[in-house]
């Protein structure tokens, strides 16, 4: 009896908005046989909430140590919109049969993008109430998520090289021996999912000591801020993909060229607008030495984005001869049946070393920086995650066997996914 159905339908079927956008679309509410109400009332609301729970302790006034839970939380509002479909004066009577009431809202220009993470969310919904006087509301909630495009050109600074250095003595046998100079350098420093980084690693080893491996892991760090009751960061790091090379003797250099894909399943929210979850990427270079010795690592921070710099796309600062689609594809068949003899080899990059042929038996890549295509969506104007790119299958990229493309960090939490595009 009284409402049977209540519905909000979004005119866009998936849900998914981009900042700035119109919601548009429409209530629907069913009656089975007349009902006295007061209104009923749309909301839109996005905001976001992190929260985490820590055990502490302290002395009480008799000496003894009390354990306790501390629940340190914070909350921001990016938008709240209200509107009355029916009613705002007195009561009304909804007659039996279906109604149906449409709406149209802007979103703000400014948004994050929707998130799920362990200790918080960003989240985006829209709810409606049918107000019955002395009875229980009828309410139904959903979410719809925005999506907030972050290009990368924007930011000039990500086109340029980038080098971290970084040197470590070795004391052996109450002697200090030579230096160990681990560098590692970068065309650009930004990238989207699925997208290959360039990277050259220059390992000079002066000491006495052997470096058993180096090791290359593309880091993803998220920071959550609680404000209350006082202010505490809590953050969680996961390793979306990893290289291992082999290490050198002492007293030796070596010089690495090397490629590592950006999962093209990492789901990427662009947090710029939000003050209280932070999503930071970290190319991490590791010289791993033998005995007890400490590691020598190197940090480059690299930016993640959803529209691709341009000098990503073809390289011409740097000598790369623009490739067509087929030629750049390793899966079309062109490599020789002799895949210990390189085909090739790209052009040098100015400052950077010359790659060489992997000897674990795959083909070299015809060009170090892959074409892509921007999505047709974005030109539009329709929402879209990222812009279309070419991607090479595991079994072809030219690392070895014991190297992992690790999944997307946040496969726990299946409300963060994003729609089929």
């Amino acid at each position: 009896m009284g409402v049977t159905s209540l519905q909000i339908i979004f005119d866009n079927p998936t849900a998914v908005f981009m900042p700035g956008q119109s919601l548009t679309g429409r209530v629907l509410v069913a009656t089975s046989s007349s009902v006295k109400i007061r209104g009923i009332k749309l909301k839109f609301r996005g905001e976001a909430k992190v929260s985490w729970t820590e055990q502490e302790s302290r002395r009480s006034d008799n000496g003894e140590t009390q354990n306790y839970s501390v629940i340190y939380d914070a909350e921001e509002e990016y938008f709240e919109n209200k509107m009355t479909l029916v009613g705002g004066g007195g009561e009304s009577q909804l007659e039996a049969g279906e109604r149906v009431y449409p709406f149209n809202i802007s979103l703000p220009h400014q948004l994050p993008s929707t998130f799920n993470g362990e200790h918080g969310h960003v989240r985006y919904t829209a709810k409606v109430t049918v107000d019955i006087p002395w009875g229980k509301d009828k309410e139904t909630e959903i979410t719809f998520q925005v999506i907030s495009p972050l290009n990368l050109n924007d930011e000039p600074s990500l086109a340029e090289p980038k080098k971290e250095e970084k040197e470590k003595f070795y004391c052996c046998c109450c002697c200090e021996s030579g230096p160990t100079t681990l560098v590692v350098c970068l065309p650009y420093s930004g990238f989207v999912p699925g997208q290959i980084i360039p990277l050259t690693v220059e390992l000079d080893n002066n000491s006495n000591v052997t470096i058993d491996a180096v090791k290359i892991k593309l880091k993803r760090d998220l920071l959550f801020k609680g404000r209350h009751p006082s202010e505490k960061t809590n953050s969680s790091s996961s390793e979306l993909a990893v290289l291992r090379l082999q290490g050198i003797e002492a007293h030796a250099s070596k010089t690495w060229t090397e490629q590592m894909i950006v999962p093209n399943s990492l789901m990427f929210s662009n947090l710029k607008y939000c003050g209280i979850i932070t999503d930071q990427y970290i190319l991490n270079v590791e010289a791993v030495a033998g005995g007890m010795y400490e590691n020598t690592d190197v940090n480059v921070k690299i930016t993640m984005g959803n529209i691709p710099l341009t000098i990503a796309q073809d390289a011409p600062q740097f000598g790369i001869p623009i490739q067509s689609p087929n030629q750049n594809d390793p899966s079309n068949g062109q490599f020789p049946t002799n895949s210990m003899n390189p085909i090739n080899l790209p052009a040098p990059i100015p400052g950077f070393a010359q790659q060489v042929p992997p000897p674990y038996g795959q083909p070299p890549f015809t060009s170090s920086y892959p074409q892509q295509t921007m999505d047709p969506a974005l030109i539009s104007g329709q929402p879209s995650l990222y812009p279309q790119m070419q991607m090479y299958n595991q079994s072809q990229l030219p690392y070895p066997d014991v190297n992992v493309q690790q999944p997307a960090f946040n496969p726990s939490y299946p409300t963060a996914t994003a729609p089929s595009l």
